[in-house]
Parts: structure tokens; sequence; C-alpha cells
């Protein structure tokens, strides 16, 4: 009865992080269609969250509990969440350049920067197979952009910067998340520590490069008070979803294994391309849908090898977790 609650448990968060994923990626392509400022949206969007959950900790937290060191805080906690703003503000930047279908296939390449930064980060061992998975994915990407109708070099270049990022994101955000000594496991409190940094890193960048841009749009300050209503409950929405998705991401991390994690992410990108192309009208050639078979056949094959060696290596999770803990160490050794 405890693996079918557990089952369950994971079914439900895996279709929580369906629903919001899916959800916030084509209600945030419709909304920058609307409003073109996606900086500061994600501004928007990041300080709703941190509201919310400093809110809600400020109810709930336990008293009594030693907040986190500041050498922890600027060594661990800046870096994951330098990655997160920069990849959530990239990624919706790019929606005003090229269509969800190549964002969704740009966006899964992450898995080849998360294999690459794991094994500069020693939490992943190199092998020969890493490099085929790397070869097929990227032979795969270059298949699906090959003269596509709707490329755009600059929107291409903006998620591929922000897939590269979000490996980085990933790994720093798996070694928080999965290591009980940082006192980081807990989703809450992993985000009240990263929220902030977040928010202060994507704000100078939305204010310079959108801030005055948008207090002078027609369809902003200068619209009817309906149509600025209309617009501020677009990104309240857009808001609300970025928060769900966020949660859903670090509770599914948190509870299951990478191959899990990686496995419910194919599954998502195929359900949002189908929809791309019968809902969102977006166009592939033959030759773009060979790219996508290849892409994921390497996607697949890199979850495979990652069963495999868990299915092979019983202690594989321990093994990873003393190649967390020695990484720690050699770098605490290092200052």
């Amino acid at each position: 009865m405890t693996n079918v609650k557990y089952v369950l448990s994971i079914l439900g968060q895996i279709l929580f992080y369906y629903s919001c994923s899916i959800s916030l990626t084509f209600f945030n392509k419709w909304c920058f269609s609307k409003f073109h400022f996606p900086l500061m949206v994600s501004f928007f969007q990041m300080s709703m969250i941190g509201h919310v959950v400093w809110f809600y900790r400020g109810i709930t937290k336990p008293s009594g509990k030693d907040p986190i060191s500041w050498e922890m805080f600027f060594k661990r906690v800046c870096p994951t969440a330098i990655a997160a703003s920069m990849d959530i503000g990239l990624s919706n930047w790019s929606f005003m350049y090229i269509t969800v279908s190549m964002y969704t296939m740009c966006k899964s390449t992450c898995i080849v920067f998360i294999l690459i930064a794991a094994i500069i980060f020693r939490i992943e061992k190199p092998k020969l197979l890493s490099i085929v998975v790397i070869g097929l994915i990227s032979l795969g990407l270059f298949m699906f952009t090959y003269k596509a109708t709707s490329f755009n070099l600059f929107g291409f270049i903006l998620v591929m910067s922000a897939s590269a990022i979000g490996g980085v994101r990933w790994v720093l955000a798996q070694i928080l998340l999965q290591r009980d000594s940082l006192g980081l496991s807990n989703t809450l409190e992993f985000v009240y520590y990263v929220n902030p940094v977040m928010v202060a890193t994507i704000m100078p960048l939305a204010l310079g490069m959108e801030g005055s841009d948008m207090l002078l749009a027609p369809n902003f300050i200068l619209a009817e008070r309906s149509q600025q209503l209309h617009i501020v409950m677009i990104v309240l929405v857009a808001a609300v979803l970025a928060l769900l998705l966020t949660f859903s991401e670090y509770i599914l991390l948190s509870n299951t294994s990478s191959i899990t994690f990686s496995i419910s992410g194919i599954v998502k990108e195929i359900a949002v391309l189908g929809l791309a192309s019968t809902v969102g009208g977006d166009r592939l050639s033959g030759i773009n849908m060979g790219g996508l078979v290849v892409c994921l056949t390497g996607i697949s094959l890199h979850v495979y090898l990652k069963y495999q060696s868990t299915k092979d290596n019983p202690v594989a999770k321990v093994e990873k977790r003393a190649l967390l803990d020695s990484s720690d160490s050699a770098e605490e050794n290092d200052l």
C-alpha cells in the first residue's frame, strides 16, 4: 500500500508539472504577442513568487531554525539563483522571435548541458556513450533548425543560451535540494533563499532594456483604464503559472531521480510539439521531423543509460552522494 501511495504521489507531481509547464509555455507565447516586454514580465513573475513565498514561510516556518551561513549563501545559493534568473529571462525573451516548436526543441538540448555540467561538477563520471548522446542531440537540433521557415537567429541564440545556462542551473539546484546537510532540501526553503537573488539579477536588465519603453507604450500607461487592467491581469496570470511551475519543478526534482525527471521531460516535449503543430499552426518539414526523432533518440538513450547504471549498480545513488560530498570537500580545501 505504501508503494501504491508513493507511485500515485509521483504521478500526481508529474501531472502537476505537465499542466503548469505546458500551460505557461503557450500562455507566455500568447502573452508576449500582446505585451512585448518579456524581461519585465519575468521580473514581475519572480517578484510575485518572492512575496508569496516570504508570506507563506513567515506563517509556517518553525521557530528556532538557524538560517544558512553567508558563506553558503554566496558560494551555493547565488550561482544557482543567477543561473535560474538568466535561464528564465532569456527563455521568455526568445518567445518574441521563435515559435513554440523551435523553443521546445532548443530547450530539450538542456540535457546535454546538464550532462556536461554534471561532469564538470563531478556529479557524473564521463563515459564514451555520453559523447554519442551529445552527438545525437546536436545532430537532431541541426536537422530541426535546417531551413526552418520560422528560424530567427537572434531568437535561436537567446534560447540556446538559456538552455546552456539551464544545464548549470539544474545541476546546482540538484546539489542544493538533494544534499540534506545544506539545509535546503525543503522546496519552500530553497525558493525562499534563491528568489531574492533571481529578482536582483533580472531587475537591472529588465529596467535598463525595457523599463522606459514599457512606460511609454501606447497599450500600457497611455492606454485606457480597461486596457491597462487587461494587461495587468495577463501579467498576473503569467506570474501565478510561473509560481506553480517553480514549485512543481523543484518538488519533482527533490522527490524523484534524474531518470524520472528526464522521462517526464521527454513526454512533455512531445506533447508540446504536438499541440504546437495542431493548435498553434507551427509547420515542420520532413527533415525537421527527422531532427526531432534523432534528438529524442539521443535523450532517450541518455535516460536508458542512466537507468541501466542504477539497475546494474544498486549503490549508484550512494556513490553519487559520495561524489557530491567529495566535490564539496575538495572545494572547501581550495578556500
